[in-house]
C-alpha cells in the first residue's frame, strides 16, 4: 500500500493479480474510513462487491468504524463513463459535475481516498489518448481539492511494443507509481 500521503495525490496502480489490486484499494479505503476520512470508489461491480465484504469483515471482526467513520460512495465505473462521455470520448464539464462535485463534496470533510477504474476500461477498449485525457481532468480536479486517487492499470494493456509509450505517458500522468511484483517483466528491460 502507498501510504497516506498529502503530497501523493494521484497513484497508479499496475497489477497483473485482481487479487494484488484489490487489496491495494481496500487498504486504501478501509485505511480511510477507520481514520474518519471519507471514500469513493469508481470500479466494476466485482470490485465493489470485495471492497463490500472487506468493509463487512473489518467490522465483524472488532474492527468497527464508530461514530467517526467517514462516509463512502461507490459508482459503477461503466455507468459514470457512460455519463462524463460525449460521443464516446470523456468530457471536460461532464466529468467535474458527476465526478468532481462529489469528490469536492467529500474532501472538503477530509482528504478523500478514490479509486478509479474508467481510464482502465476506456484502455481496455483501445482508448489511450482518452485514458490519458481523463488521467488530465483527474489531475486538475485533484489540485483544487483535498483528495487522493489511485487508478489501475492491468498490466495486459501494455504487452505490445508499441505500448511502450503509453506506458509512460501514464507513469508520467501520476506523482507515485505502485506495481504489482507479478507485472510487467517484459516492460522491465
Amino acid at each position: 500500500m502507498l501510504p497516506h500521503h498529502p503530497a501523493c495525490k494521484h497513484a497508479v496502480l499496475f497489477y497483473k493479480d485482481d487479487a494484488w489490486l484489490r487489496e491495494q484499494v481496500n487498504r486504501h479505503v478501509l485505511e480511510a474510513l477507520h481514520s474518519g476520512r471519507p471514500a469513493i470508489v469508481i470500479a466494476k461491480p466485482a470490485l465493489l462487491q470485495e471492497l463490500k465484504i472487506a468493509i463487512h469483515r473489518e467490522h465483524v471482526q472488532g474492527a468497527p468504524f464508530g461514530p467517526q467513520r467517514g462516509a463512502l460512495v461507490t459508482l459503477d465505473a461503466e455507468e459514470t463513463l457512460a455519463l462524463i462521455c460525449v460521443d464516446g470520448r470523456p468530457d471536460a464539464g461532464r466529468f467535474m459535475s458527476v465526478v468532481g462535485e462529489p469528490v469536492r463534496e467529500l474532501s472538503a470533510n477530509g482528504q478523500a481516498a478514490a479509486y478509479g477504474e474508467m481510464v482502465g476500461i476506456l484502455c481496455e477498449r483501445g482508448q489511450y489518448a482518452d485514458a490519458i485525457e481523463l488521467e488530465q481532468y483527474w489531475n486538475d480536479l485533484l489540485a483544487s481539492c483535498d483528495a487522493s486517487l489511485y487508478c489501475g492499470y492491468h498490466d495486459r494493456l501494455f504487452r505490445s511494443p508499441e505500448s511502450r509509450d503509453f506506458y509512460r505517458q501514464v507513469r508520467g500522468a501520476h506523482d507515485a507509481v505502485r506495481e504489482d511484483p507479478h507485472a510487467f517483466a517484459a516492460l522491465a528491460a
